[in-house]
């Protein structure tokens, strides 16, 4: 019986130290990795006008998420 638990303590113990595994990852859509892209600063950057837009839409989203979540806390509380 208690070389059984000690058994099943042991087990535990290992497999809570181990390193976890390699999680597959799949190829995303050709779309997605625009819109994650990581903004350019360098040549090829576009022009100023461009990255101005490219800022002020994230800066946009930013501020309507901002917006949701902080609507979505007081609706929360309220409750």
């Amino acid at each position: 019986m208690r070389n059984g638990i000690f058994a099943s303590i042991g087990v535990a113990f290992v497999l809570a130290l181990a390193i976890p595994p390699a999680y597959a990852q799949s190829n995303p859509p050709p779309g997605a990795a625009a819109a994650a892209a990581i903004p350019r600063t360098g040549a090829g950057a576009g022009s100023s006008a461009a990255r101005t837009r490219h800022r002020n839409t994230l800066n946009r989203q930013r501020a309507r998420a901002t917006s949701e979540h902080a609507r979505h806390v007081r609706e929360t509380r309220r409750h």
